[in-house]
């Protein structure tokens, strides 16, 4: 039951955004209150900026694991992982442990 509550809807990716959107346009029929997404990987390929552009959403959040260039939304945000890469990396290269950064 989401009737009046904040839903957040998480994938791994987001090609070209038709799944993510009418999860988001299931969750408006369905009663929320607010509607944020967030994917890992976002490919953004073909029509997703124009379906998220039209997509009902607060707040759409990804990672920089791949380079948007000039695809941007207001609603759009970007985190970066490079601090957490490079953190694996030099452990890995001082053969510590990696797993203990995501305890």
């Amino acid at each position: 039951d989401i009737k009046g509550k904040t839903v957040l809807i998480a994938d791994d990716l987001i090609s070209t955004a038709a799944s993510i959107t009418e999860a988001t346009r299931t969750a408006w029929d369905r009663g929320a209150r607010d509607v944020f997404i967030t994917a890992t990987h976002p490919v953004l390929c073909g029509p997703a900026m124009e379906r998220l552009g039209k997509a009902k959403i607060h707040e759409c959040v990804v990672t920089d694991t791949i380079p948007l260039g000039e695809k941007r939304l207001e609603s759009l945000h970007v985190l970066s992982v490079a601090g957490l890469f490079a953190e694996a990396i030099k452990r890995i290269h001082k053969s510590e442990s990696v797993s203990s950064l995501f305890l």
